[in-house]
C-alpha cells in the first residue's frame, strides 16, 4: 500500500515477506495521482499480479507462470510503453513553443515521497512505468512555468494521458482475475490458478468474446445461407411443377 512516511500507520501482519520502498517523485501531477484512490487500486492491481506471480513460480506451474507473464509483459508493460510516447509527443509540442528566453538555474519541489509495499519483483516493472511518466510530467510542469501559452490545454490533456495510461493498467488486471472472487467473495489467487490450468478462466476474456461472436455470427450466417438454398430449391421445385402444368396443357 503507498503511504506517506510521515503518516505511516502502524505495521499491520502480512502474509508474504514485504519489503518496503520510498519513491521520490518529481511531478506534482503523478504524485498526487499515486497518493489519490486510483493510486490505491493500482497499488492493490500490482500487488494482485505479484501474488500471481509469486504462487506460481515454482517449475510444477511454470506454464501457467509463463502464461502469466506473456500476458503482463504484452498487455501491460508493451501496451504502457506505447501510450507513453504519447505523453512525450506532448511534451515535444511544448517545447517547440517556448520562446520566452526563461532559463531557471535551479526548480524547487515539495516533498513528494510516498512509501510502497512490494512483495514481488513485477512491482517494480510497473514502478518503471510511473517513473517514466513522472519525468515526461515533470518535464512538461516546467516548462509551463516559463509562461508559454497553452491555449490547447497541452497540460491538461497530458494529465489525462497520464491517468488513462495508470488506470488501463489497473482496469486490465481487475478485469482479467474478476472470476477470482469465488462467489463473489474476495480474490483467491489459489482459485483463479487453478481455473486458468483448467482452462476455465482465460488471460483474454475480451478474445474469447470477440471468437465467441464470431462463431456466432458464423452460424447464424450458415443457418441463413441455408434458409436460402432452401428457398431457391423450393422455387426452383415450383418452377419444375409450373413447366409441367405448362407443358401438360400444350400437350
Amino acid at each position: 500500500m503507498a503511504k506517506s512516511p510521515e503518516n505511516k500507520s502502524k505495521d499491520v501482519n502480512v502474509r508474504r515477506k514485504t519489503g518496503v520502498v520510498r519513491l521520490s517523485f518529481k511531478s506534482e501531477s503523478t504524485f498526487l495521482y499515486m497518493r489519490s484512490n486510483q493510486g490505491s487500486i493500482l497499488n492493490n492491481a500490482m500487488y494482485r499480479m505479484a501474488e500471481l506471480f509469486k504462487l506460481t513460480s515454482t517449475s510444477y506451474d511454470k506454464v501457467v507462470f509463463n502464461q502469466i507473464k506473456e500476458w503482463f509483459d504484452t498487455e501491460i508493460i508493451e501496451v504502457a510503453t506505447k501510450e507513453i510516447e504519447s505523453l512525450r509527443n506532448q511534451l515535444t509540442e511544448l517545447q517547440n513553443e517556448v520562446d520566452t528566453g526563461l532559463e531557471f538555474i535551479n526548480v524547487k519541489n515539495p516533498n513528494m515521497t510516498l512509501d510502497f509495499d512490494v512483495i514481488h519483483k513485477s512491482h517494480g516493472e510497473i514502478f518503471n512505468i510511473v517513473s517514466k511518466i513522472d519525468f515526461l510530467m515533470d518535464d512538461i510542469e516546467t516548462l509551463l512555468l516559463t509562461g508559454i501559452d497553452d491555449d490547447d490545454d497541452i497540460e491538461g490533456a497530458s494529465r489525462n494521458q497520464m491517468n488513462l495510461i495508470l488506470n488501463n493498467i489497473s482496469k486490465k488486471i481487475f478485469t482479467v482475475t474478476k472470476p477470482g472472487k469465488r462467489n463473489g467473495g474476495p480474490f483467491n489467487t489459489m482459485y483463479f490458478v487453478q481455473q486458468l490450468k483448467l482452462g476455465v478462466f482465460s488471460l483474454y476474456p475480451e478474445k474469447n468474446i470477440e471468437e465467441q461472436s464470431i462463431e456466432k455470427t458464423d452460424i447464424t450466417n450458415a443457418k441463413s445461407t441455408e434458409e436460402s438454398l432452401i428457398k431457391e430449391f423450393d422455387k426452383g421445385q415450383s418452377d419444375i411443377v409450373v413447366n409441367q402444368n405448362e407443358l401438360a396443357e400444350a400437350v
